[in-house]
């Protein structure tokens, strides 16, 4: 058997902007943040939970209680949903993505996981407004799990363990993903990676890329 995690914005969802634009809004309208790095691939933890951890230690010199973590879901799913609402194309499947997961969770020797920086409850939304359906994935992780990438996929990698009953050999492990964090968050835990071809990942030459998921079984055998 082989694992393999997906993470979902810019890999399963075309929604990498729409999520950006979302959560900067909600950052200003709930704990009335402004100047603040938007660039959030800059960030320490470039997930959900570790930019807002970043953001209140440099503007509070603490982390955010469980309330206001709660208060931010609520207000950024609610722009995602007010967004969608206006355009549903701001939130669309990258090609082929729901084909292929559907595939491999029905493929003997595989099982499917989830993994990504986002809150369970936006990710969820954007994934269904993509029409991808993930209920045949083995395990999900999601920012409430953790602040680092490294943990919320060690999390599923625990979660997809336990469901098999097995402990499952890091190099029998792929994550798919769409950004330097999430190449990183791979050499830190020591499992294969294989990026979606783009700008943000230009720069990593010696790396597994694809530019359509037609091309992920060739890099399965």
């Amino acid at each position: 058997m082989r694992y393999i995690i997906f993470d979902i914005d810019g890999t399963l969802t075309d929604t990498t902007a729409i999520d950006d634009h979302c959560f900067t809004r909600a950052l200003e309208s709930t704990f009335n943040f402004s100047g603040f790095e938007t660039d959030y691939g800059h960030y320490e933890n470039t997930t959900d939970s570790g930019i807002i951890h970043q953001l209140f230690m440099e503007n509070h010199h603490r982390t955010y209680t469980a309330e206001e973590r709660d208060r931010f879901i609520y207000n950024f799913c609610a722009l995602l949903k007010d967004a969608y609402a206006v355009n549903n194309e701001c939130m669309k499947e990258i090609p082929k993505a729901g084909k292929i997961l559907n595939a491999l969770c029905e493929q003997d020797g595989i099982s499917v996981g989830l993994a990504t920086g986002g809150w369970r409850e936006s990710a969820l939304f954007k994934l269904s407004c993509a029409g991808i359906t993930t209920a045949a994935c083995a395990a999900a992780s999601f920012a409430q799990d953790a602040r680092a990438r490294r943990d919320i996929i060690t999390c599923t990698i625990t979660k997809m363990n336990a469901l098999h009953g097995i402990e499952m050999p890091l190099s029998e492990i792929i994550y798919v993903g769409d950004g330097k964090w999430d190449y990183q968050a791979t050499q830190q835990l020591g499992i294969q990676f294989i990026g979606i071809e783009n700008k943000k990942l230009e720069h990593l030459a010696d790396i597994i890329k694809i530019s359509d998921y037609d091309e992920l079984h060739l890099h399965l055998a």
